[in-house]
C-alpha cells in the first residue's frame, strides 16, 4: 500500500508539473485555437459590444447561429469588457476552470475517506488526457461544466443526508448545465447514488431542483437574447444529427478515443475496468444502506460514458468532449483507491499507468507547440488582409484578431441553417458574387478535390463555396490559411497572375 501511494504520488506530480511547464508554450503557440475557438471568443467579443447571441442572419452584424449555452463565454465578454486583453483573458479562464476542476475531483474524492495527498494526486489525474489538456490551452466552455459537476458531486457526497447539500449541488448543476447543456449527466448520477441509499425522497428533490434550475437557464437565456436564444437552438441543437449518425455514434467516440485521445483510452479504460470489478460489491452494500461515495464515482463514469454516446451521434463534435469522461474515470479510480477489496488493488496498480499515459501526452502537445504556432499563421493572415476592408472567414478568430468582429460566427451552423432555409444565405451569396468582400479567408485550396466534401458537410456550405469560387482566386497562403481575393479587383488581378501563393 506504501509503494502503491509513492508511485501514484510520484507520477501524479511528474503529471502535474509537465502540465504547468508546458501551458506558457501552449498559450504562445495558440495550437488549442481552432475555428470553434474562434466562434466562443466570437460570442465574447459581441456581448461585449450589447449583442447576446446574434440572430441567424442580422443586419449589421452577419450571421449567428451557435448551440452553445452562454456561462463560460459570457464571463469572458464581461472580462473583454472591463479591457482585458482578447486571448490573455480566455486564457485566464480555461486556467481557472481547470483549477475548480481539480479541486472539485479532489474534493469528490476526499470524501471517499483518502487523505489528502492522494486525493491531490487524483486532482491531477484528471488531466491525463489529451482532451483535458488541450482544454486547458483553449478558449472554450469545455472544462467549466465539467468543474461546476465535480463540486456538485462533491456537495451531494460530503452531506447527502443533508438537504443543504442538495440544493448546493443543484444549484452547480444548473450553474453547470448554463455553461454546457450536456452537463446533466452529472445530477443523473447523483440521483441514482441518493436513490440506492434509500433517499428517494432527497434524489427526488435533487432532480427537481437541478431540473428547475435549467428551466430557469434556458428561459432567462432566452428573454435576455430577445428570443434569439430558443430560435437558435431550434435550428442548430442536433448539428444536423439523422437517424444514421444516432446508430455512428459509438463508432466515431471509438474513433476520437483511438486516433485524437489514446490516453483517455488508458485513464478510461482502467476506471471502467475498476468500476466493473467492483459495481457488485457496491450494489449489495447499497441494497444494505452503504452506498458510499466509491459508488458515486462509478455511477458518474456510466453516466459521463452514456452522454458521450449520445454527444458523438452529433456530427461536428470532437474531442473536447472528452473532458467529462476522462474527469469522471480520474473520480472513479479516486473513490476506489482505499481499501483490501480487488477493484482497490486494481485501481492502485492502473492509476499510476494513466497518470504516466498523461505526462507522455503533455511532453508531445510541448513538442508540437516548440515546433507549430497556430496563432503566427492567424497573425499572419490578419496583416495580410485589405486595411479596414470587409472580410469573410472561416475561422472567425482571423478577424478577431485583426481588430474586427467576424461576418459569420460559425461556419459549421451557417450551414445548417442554411440548408433548412436556403434563403437564410442568399445575402451572402450574392455578396461573394458580386466581389463585396475584399477578401476569403478559407481552410481548403478551392483547385483540390478535398474542398468539396469538407465544404459539402462540414463548414460554409456548397453554395457559399460555389460563389467564393466564381469571384475569387487564391491569393496568398499562410500554413492551414488560404486567402483568397476578387477576380474584379484589377488592382489585384494582375499580382494573383504572377506572383505564386505564400506560405
Amino acid at each position: 500500500m506504501r509503494h502503491a501511494r509513492a508511485l501514484l504520488l510520484g507520477s501524479a506530480a511528474a503529471l502535474a508539473t509537465a502540465t504547468v511547464l508546458r501551458l506558457p508554450g501552449a498559450w504562445a503557440s495558440g495550437n488549442a485555437l481552432n475555428h470553434v475557438s474562434g466562434a466562443w471568443i466570437a460570442l465574447a467579443e459581441d456581448l461585449a459590444h450589447g449583442t447576446f447571441y446574434r440572430a441567424l442572419s442580422e443586419p449589421g452584424l452577419g450571421y449567428g447561429g451557435t448551440r452553445f449555452f452562454p456561462l463560460a463565454f459570457a464571463l469572458h465578454g464581461a472580462l473583454r469588457a472591463s479591457g482585458a486583453d482578447l486571448l490573455a483573458s480566455g486564457y485566464a479562464l480555461s486556467l481557472a476552470a481547470g483549477a475548480l476542476l481539480a479541486l472539485g475531483v479532489f474534493l469528490l474524492v476526499r470524501a471517499a475517506g483518502l487523505a489528502t495527498p492522494a486525493a491531490a494526486a487524483f486532482g491531477a489525474l484528471a488531466f491525463a488526457g489529451f482532451a483535458t489538456q488541450h482544454a486547458l490551452a483553449s478558449v472554450r466552455g469545455d472544462l467549466l461544466p465539467v468543474a461546476l459537476s465535480a463540486l456538485g458531486l462533491a456537495a451531494v457526497a460530503r452531506a447527502p443526508a443533508r438537504g443543504r447539500g442538495a440544493a448546493a449541488a443543484a444549484f452547480l448543476f444548473a450553474l453547470a448545465f448554463a455553461a454546457k447543456p450536456t452537463a446533466l449527466t452529472a445530477p443523473a448520477a447523483a440521483a441514482a447514488w441518493l436513490a440506492l441509499r434509500g433517499e428517494r425522497r432527497l434524489a427526488l428533490g435533487l432532480a427537481l431542483l437541478t431540473a428547475a434550475g435549467a428551466i430557469a437557464v434556458v428561459l432567462v437565456t432566452d428573454v435576455l437574447s430577445e428570443g434569439r436564444f430558443l430560435a437558435i437552438l431550434a435550428a442548430t441543437a442536433t448539428g444536423g444529427a439523422g437517424s444514421r449518425d444516432l446508430l455512428r455514434g459509438p463508432i466515431r467516440l471509438a474513433e476520437h478515443l483511438l486516433i485524437a485521445d489514446p490516453a483517455a483510452i488508458v485513464l478510461g479504460g482502467s476506471a471502467g475496468l475498476v468500476a466493473l470489478v467492483a459495481l457488485p460489491a457496491r450494489l449489495r452494500a447499497a441494497r444494505a444502506g452503504q452506498a458510499e461515495p466509491a459508488l458515486l464515482g462509478a455511477l458518474w463514469l456510466l453516466a459521463a460514458g452514456a452522454g458521450a454516446l449520445v454527444v458523438f451521434a452529433s456530427p461536428g463534435t470532437g474531442v473536447n468532449h472528452l473532458v467529462e469522461l476522462e474527469a469522471a474515470a480520474a473520480v472513479a479510480l479516486g473513490t476506489a483507491w482505499a481499501g483490501a477489496s480487488g477493484a482497490a488493488r486494481l485501481a492502485r496498480a492502473l492509476a499510476p499507468a494513466a497518470a504516466v499515459a498523461g505526462v507522455w501526452v503533455a511532453i508531445g502537445m510541448a513538442r508540437e507547440d516548440g515546433r507549430t504556432a497556430r496563432i503566427r499563421e492567424v497573425h499572419q493572415v490578419a496583416a495580410a488582409l485589405p486595411a479596414g476592408g470587409r472580410v469573410l472567414s472561416e475561422d472567425p478568430l482571423v478577424p478577431l484578431v485583426a481588430g474586427g468582429r467576424p461576418e459569420v460566427l460559425d461556419p459549421w451552423m451557417l450551414r445548417l441553417a442554411a440548408q433548412a432555409d436556403p434563403a437564410l444565405a442568399r445575402p451572402l451569396i450574392d455578396d461573394l458574387r458580386g466581389g463585396a468582400f475584399d477578401a476569403v479567408v478559407l481552410f481548403q485550396d478551392l483547385d483540390s478535390p478535398d474542398s468539396e466534401p469538407w465544404y459539402a458537410r462540414g463548414n460554409l456550405g456548397t453554395p457559399v463555396v460555389e460563389a467564393v469560387r466564381s469571384a475569387y482566386r487564391l491569393a496568398e497562403r499562410h500554413g492551414r490559411y488560404r486567402i483568397y481575393l476578387p477576380v474584379t479587383d484589377r488592382a489585384r488581378a494582375g499580382p494573383l497572375a504572377s506572383a505564386p501563393p505564400r506560405g
